[in-house]
C-alpha cells in the first residue's frame, strides 16, 4: 500500500458546517516548497473560493492574480462556493469516513512563491557579503601593500641621505686633507702670533672670520671694527680663495684692525 502523499494543514476558513477540502498542485516543481499532497483546509460551506484563494496567497506569499483553481480540468468561479460551481460535496458518512472536496491549484509560470524569494534574497545578501568581505580584503591588501611600498622607499630613502652624508663627509675630509693649510697670522704692531690651521679652498673672508673666532674677538668694545688680513704687504681681496689668492701652506699672513665692518669684505 502506497504511503499517503504528504500534505500541510491550513488555518480553518469560516465556520460550520463546512467542507473538508484539498488543494493539490497542477506542478510538482516546487519540491520541498509545496508538499506533494498540497494543502486541507475546513472551509465554510458557505464561503467563497476567493477565501480560499486569499488563504492560499498568504500562505505561498504570492498575489492572487498568480493562482487558479481547477476541478476536472475546469476553472472554478471565485465568486462562488463550492457547491455553487457544480462540485459535488460529500455527505455526512463520507465526510466522517474522511472524503474531502479536491481541486486542483494552479501558480502561474515564472512565479516566485514566498519560499523561493526567501531562498534567492537570502543567497543574494550573501553573495553581496562575500563581495564586500572580498572588496575590504582587497582594499585591505592594497593598504598594506601601499604601506610596505611606502616603507620600503623611505628606508631606501634613508639609506641614501646616509650614503649621501657619509660621502659628504668623506669628500669632506678629503677636502679638508688636501687643502689643509698652515697660516702664521702675525698682528701688525702687535707682539705674538697666532697658527690657524684652516683650508686653501676658503675665501680670505671666511679665513678672517675663522681668525677672529679663534683670537675671540668677535665684534668686542676693543674691536668694533673688521679684520683686514695683508700678504706681501697688500690687502687680500675677501671674497677670493686663499689659493686663487696664492697663499700656501706655512705662508705669513698679516692682519690689522680696521673701522666700519669686516674689511675684508669691502676690499673683495
Amino acid at each position: 500500500m502506497a504511503e499517503p502523499e504528504p500534505t500541510e494543514e491550513l488555518p480553518q476558513i469560516g465556520g460550520d458546517p463546512h467542507n473538508a477540502v484539498q488543494i493539490r498542485p497542477v506542478r510538482t516543481t516546487y519540491g520541498e516548497d509545496i508538499p506533494a499532497g498540497g494543502y486541507v483546509v475546513k472551509m465554510a460551506k458557505s464561503a467563497p473560493l476567493s477565501d480560499l484563494k486569499a488563504a492560499m496567497t498568504q500562505k505561498l506569499s504570492i498575489s492572487e492574480d498568480t493562482i487558479t483553481f481547477a476541478y476536472e480540468g475546469e476553472e472554478m468561479d471565485e465568486k462562488k462556493t463550492i457547491k455553487e460551481n457544480g462540485i459535488p460535496e460529500p455527505g455526512p458518512a463520507a465526510r466522517r469516513a474522511g472524503a474531502k472536496v479536491e481541486l486542483l491549484f494552479l501558480i502561474r509560470a515564472g512565479v516566485e512563491i514566498g519560499a523561493q524569494r526567501a531562498r534567492r534574497e537570502a543567497a543574494e545578501a550573501a553573495e553581496a557579503e562575500e563581495r564586500r568581505r572580498l572588496e575590504e580584503e582587497a582594499i585591505k591588501r592594497k593598504e598594506e601593500e601601499e604601506r610596505r611600498q611606502k616603507m620600503e622607499e623611505e628606508q631606501k630613502m634613508a639609506a641614501k641621505r646616509k650614503a649621501d652624508a657619509e660621502a659628504e663627509l668623506r669628500r669632506q675630509e678629503e677636502a679638508r686633507r688636501n687643502n689643509r693649510c698652515v697660516l702664521r697670522c702675525l698682528e701688525i704692531g702687535g707682539g705674538g702670533g697666532k697658527e690657524l690651521v684652516t683650508a686653501s679652498n676658503l675665501t680670505v673672508m671666511e679665513v678672517a672670520r675663522q681668525l677672529c673666532r679663534e683670537l675671540n674677538m668677535l665684534r668686542d668694545e676693543e674691536h668694533q671694527g673688521g679684520i683686514v688680513l695683508l700678504h706681501n704687504g697688500q690687502p687680500l681681496p675677501g671674497r677670493q680663495t686663499l689659493h686663487d689668492a696664492g697663499i700656501r701652506n706655512n705662508d705669513e699672513v698679516y692682519y690689522f684692525w680696521g673701522e666700519g665692518g669686516e674689511a675684508v669684505a669691502e676690499l673683495g
